[in-house]
């Protein structure tokens, strides 16, 4: 896994220099399908530190997005894309929020993608260390992502990809009672690769912060739980 970081580095280009600032990337949901308290200082460097929400929105998209973005290449053979990972968390939040809108990719074309990969995990575990080499990924263009039917595969895999991501956020969202910050599970989803393949990359929300955040949260699930069994009894 290390060799495989290395390369990612080398081929893993990101748009500009990060700081304890804000990423620049500024994909925002499709139209009309901003959160009811829009977060503009994620894209424009904030100076007020985030809600305790917030920051749980972007623990959630380091817990979601890393480990898919790091282990599904040895199983597929291909590094994810992440614009496209992105771009399915954006058209996800859309449908959610406004159900007249739809995904860019068919329940169909799922289905097909999806055989696809199947069986491309399946010849992999046959060929065991003769496995061909993983496909590295495009570098990061921080832009949208328009699916089309001579779209590559791994593009479409990739969004779909952060279809799921987003689902589980919602799923979060529901279990606390709680709108959680769809920009910030972006930014998180986005920092928390960079920081694995770039050890010097500065996150905008302090370790400290994180982890204090993360720690009230499981508390607060632990107490849902209680709740929960306690209404069942």
């Amino acid at each position: 896994m290390k060799n495989f970081i290395a390369v990612c580095i080398c081929v893993f280009t990101l748009t500009a220099c990060e700081t304890e600032e804000s990423p620049k990337n500024t994909r925002e949901p499709a139209q009309n399908a901003s959160p009811e308290k829009p977060v503009q200082a994620a894209q424009t460097g904030e100076s007020a530190a985030p809600t305790e929400s917030q920051v749980f929105s972007y623990i959630l998209g380091k817990e979601y997005g890393l480990p898919s973005y790091m282990n599904m290449p040895s199983r597929i053979g291909e590094m994810l894309d992440l614009d496209a990972i992105l771009q399915g968390v954006v058209d996800n939040d859309a449908l959610a929020k406004d159900s007249s809108r739809e995904l860019q990719i068919s329940v169909e074309e799922q289905k097909r993608v999806d055989s696809y990969y199947a069986k491309v995990v399946e010849d992999r575990i046959a060929a065991g260390e003769n496995a061909a080499p993983i496909v590295l990924a495009g570098p990061f263009k921080g832009g949208n992502v328009i699916l089309a039917d001579t779209t590559p595969m791994i593009i479409k895999y990739s969004y779909m990809q952060g279809v799921i991501m987003h689902t589980m956020f919602l799923g979060m969202s529901r279990n606390f009672g709680e709108e959680f910050d769809v920009h910030y599970f972006i930014r998180g989803i986005r920092e928390s690769i960079f920081a694995e393949i770039d050890p010097s990359f500065r996150k905008s929300i302090s370790k400290e912060t994180l982890s204090r955040v993360n720690s009230l949260y499981v508390n607060r699930m632990e107490a849902i739980r209680k709740e929960r069994r306690n209404a069942l009894q």
